[in-house]
């Protein structure tokens, strides 16, 4: 049927079921939100950048800056080429191949293993490893005071060797024509590979905000709220520094990849920019020294014997016992003694005062 501009209806696609639009009108949807994300990551590159550059003159923090600063410069150049890449083949199936039969969609589907679109999925897999590093190090981080930190961090490095390796697998799977995330073989990897990373976001947010939380329960127990520790324990902080973000979405887009669900190319298209905004907000706050480093109980435990201001209620503070809790580092030791000199300095001007 030719289409006739007095009657809307013969605008529709003829050849295409409603679910075949649904899924072309995801897959631009997905494209155009790539687009808006990495404006934002680029936003906060540039803010990481300025910060960075402006700490390579210190011989202090010189090499962690050159470091930050190389890995999220080269992350943004993955995220510019993977965006390249959505909009060329979106170009493709929406402009130069509108007629393929199916929709742009289904041409998206079948050009998967072509040159443009394989370079998407290998920068994609490259800002997942790139991500997934820097996630298991933050771990690291800040278990770095306990006793066996590695111990900590072991089963999320095993599983994430085995995401490298599966989405190995999935790369070359894909490189063959015909084959791309939905095809009956690419599938059982793909799927593989996407419960192997997502439980690996999973478990580290879950370490991460088990340590802020309790860091931040025992040290309210002990110096009640201070400006300064706001910094690294307010509710802000310990959801960048879970990465919750990416974690929420890449849940999302779980469930609905395994259920073939068309709005999961929404979330497996923005991915990628969440995953790179996710580690700017992180670096961004590495870079202003807010983020939480092995050093940040000793310097929390200074704070409160320095005698920062606090909004507790109280005229005296009860001893917390850290050993109970499980903290045996340095810093149960200064946060006891600060604790201690307060309440004996309470006790004498009392003396003094009824003398």
């Amino acid at each position: 049927m030719n289409a006739n501009i007095s009657d809307p209806t013969s605008w529709r696609p003829t050849d295409e079921s409603s679910g075949d639009i649904f899924n072309d009108s995801a897959n631009l949807v997905g494209t155009c939100l790539t687009g808006f994300g990495y404006g934002i990551a680029f936003t906060l590159y540039c803010l990481c950048a300025m910060k960075l550059c402006a700490q390579l003159g210190s011989s202090i923090r010189r090499r962690q800056a050159l470091f930050m600063l190389v890995y999220t410069t080269i992350l943004m150049i993955c995220g510019c080429l993977y965006f390249a890449s959505a909009v060329r083949i979106v170009q493709d199936g929406y402009v130069t191949f509108r007629n393929f039969p199916g929709g742009p969609y289904a041409y998206t589907v079948f050009a998967f293993s072509t040159p443009d679109n394989y370079l998407g999925l290998v920068i994609y897999f490259i800002v997942n490893w790139m991500y997934d590093a820097l996630l298991i190090w933050r771990v690291y981080v800040l278990f770095s005071t306990k006793r066996h930190p590695w111990a900590v961090i072991l089963f999320p490095s095993l599983i994430y060797l085995a995401s490298v390796a599966m989405s190995l697998v999935v790369i070359v799977e894909d490189s063959h024509t015909a084959q791309s995330f939905w095809s009956a073989v690419a599938v059982p990897f793909v799927l593989s590979y996407y419960v192997l990373t997502t439980s690996l976001t999973i478990i580290c947010t879950i370490l991460l905000t088990y340590r802020l939380l309790t860091a931040r329960r025992q040290y309210i127990q002990a110096m009640g709220h201070t400006s300064q520790a706001n910094q690294y324990l307010s509710v802000a902080a310990i959801f960048i520094e879970s990465s919750a973000l990416y974690g929420i979405w890449s849940i999302i887009f779980l469930v609905l990849y395994a259920v073939n669900h068309p709005m999961q190319n929404v979330f497996l298209a923005t991915l990628t920019d969440i995953s790179i905004i996710a580690v700017c907000l992180i670096i961004y706050r590495l870079s202003q020294g807010k983020a939480w480093s092995t050093n940040t109980e000793v310097a929390l435990s200074t704070m409160g014997a320095r005698g920062s201001p606090t909004r507790r209620d109280r005229d005296r503070y009860i001893k917390p016992s850290f050993t109970a809790s499980g903290i045996r580092s340095d810093s149960a030791t200064h946060f006891e003694d600060a604790l201690t000199v307060e309440a004996s300095d309470e006790e004498n001007r009392k003396v003094a005062m009824g003398a």
